[in-house]
């Protein structure tokens, strides 16, 4: 059984009632945090989140969630798992901090079945090309009479966090076999 509201609390969530109606007609996709930093912030009206929330709840004027913007979490697919050498390789880059010189850039070309890295590249800047040194020195490492005579019946493939340099054209039209 709740109590029955103090006729002083009810004018004062009036008044609060009051405040937020023009700013969420003006706004109708901002929930109770940002109507009261509004508040706060803008009108210099000072009064508890927790009261935002229960005015603007009551009133139906808090925002549904929208589960379908909501991010993908968990695996969308699992990860291939490679049973043999030469099947995965897997490229990435990584920063590194030197203190008093600047950043460094470490690309690296592994193998998933034997977790060796055959290739590498670093370099002041992480671009296309240095991307495209680490995989040209996996497959001189790996493959010295060339990876066209030495694959005929077997597949390679190279997997990446898609970010913008394996996912550049020219990367991709480099790695193909065609």
């Amino acid at each position: 059984m709740r109590r029955k509201r103090s006729q002083s609390i009810v004018a004062r969530d009036q008044e609060l009632l009051s405040r937020i109606l023009p700013i969420k007609t003006d706004h109708p996709l901002w929930g109770y945090r940002r109507i009261w930093a509004y508040l706060k912030y803008r009108e210099h009206h000072s009064c508890a989140i927790n009261r935002v929330h229960r005015v603007m709840k009551e009133h139906n004027l808090l925002v549904t969630k929208q589960q379908r913007l909501r991010a993908k979490r968990g695996p969308i697919r699992p990860k291939p798992q490679s049973h043999r050498p030469n099947h995965y390789w897997g490229i990435d880059m990584t920063k590194i901090k030197i203190f008093p010189w600047g950043w460094l850039y470490l690309c690296i070309v592994l193998d998933w079945c034997t977790k060796e890295i055959i290739g590498y590249s670093l370099s002041m800047r992480s671009k296309t090309d240095d991307w495209l040194d680490a995989v040209e020195s996996a497959v001189t490492n790996r493959f010295p009479g060339g990876i066209r005579e030495t694959l005929k019946d077997q597949q390679l493939f190279l997997l990446s966090d898609n970010g913008c340099q394996p996912t550049s054209q020219r990367f991709m039209m480099n790695c193909s076999l065609s």
